[in-house]
């Protein structure tokens, strides 16, 4: 089996899915997330036309405000495809969108020249990608944020792996915060933005990006690059 690192905890079904591919997974967390108190009853949030979300975390902790689902009703949802359009599908909600990063999501909200206004559900590191694309096209844009993210950087492994599975910016300063890896190491990104951090990092990174922003796509890919080289 091939020795891999998860940047983050994966559920039993995602381990279980990775011995399958004779992929032994080891999960330490490099980042912490929490939630933060918001306010849906006076921020005058209805008069967004659109609400979108870019992480399942944003999902997850808006959810658990009282009025979200009354709140979301009548309204567009825009979401990435993966982890977070399945937060919402357990919740009874289908995202108008499939869109693998913030930039696509962006292009898909403008194409439709219908919305106008769009209210962010995000956490205190999210970057800017989505608000300036939606300004830049006229659309006006609002975020509220609903979890803040800690940033683990004196978490020190203690062996190598074959492959690492980074899922944000954040998981990655955490990771390279007190750690390296080999030349021939691969590492798999979540999307390009994560890609692109950890080359700032890292420039001689050996990466490969999953074709899906999802555990068990970046699993897939990894036993693949393995299975072919």
């Amino acid at each position: 089996m091939k020795t891999v690192l998860s940047t983050k905890t994966l559920d039993g079904e995602t381990l279980a899915f990775a011995q399958t591919l004779n992929l032994d997974v080891q999960c330490i967390d490099f980042i912490e997330t929490t939630a933060l108190p918001f306010n849906l009853d006076s921020t005058g949030l209805q008069t967004f036309d659109a609400i979108a979300f870019t992480s399942a975390n944003a999902v997850k902790f808006f959810f658990e405000n009282e009025l979200a689902s009354s709140m979301i009703n009548g309204k567009a949802v825009f979401a990435l495809r993966g982890k977070t359009s399945e937060e919402l599908l357990a919740r009874g909600i289908k995202a108008n969108t499939d869109a693998s990063s913030a930039n696509e999501l962006a292009d898909e909200i403008v194409s439709g020249r219908v919305i106008k206004s769009v209210l962010h559900i995000c956490g205190n590191l999210r970057l800017p990608v989505l608000e300036n694309k939606l300004k830049v096209a006229g659309v006006d844009y609002n975020n509220l944020v609903v979890y803040q993210t800690k940033v683990l950087a004196n978490k020190k492994v203690n062996q190598p792996y074959e492959a690492i599975l980074f899922f944000s910016p954040s998981g990655v300063e955490g990771f390279m915060g007190s750690n390296n890896f080999e030349a021939e190491t691969i590492c798999c990104c979540v999307g390009q933005t994560t890609a692109n951090a950890l080359k700032e990092k890292k420039s001689t990174a050996n990466l490969i990006i999953s074709n899906e922003p999802s555990p068990k796509a970046m699993l897939t890919a990894v036993a693949d690059y393995f299975n072919n080289n």
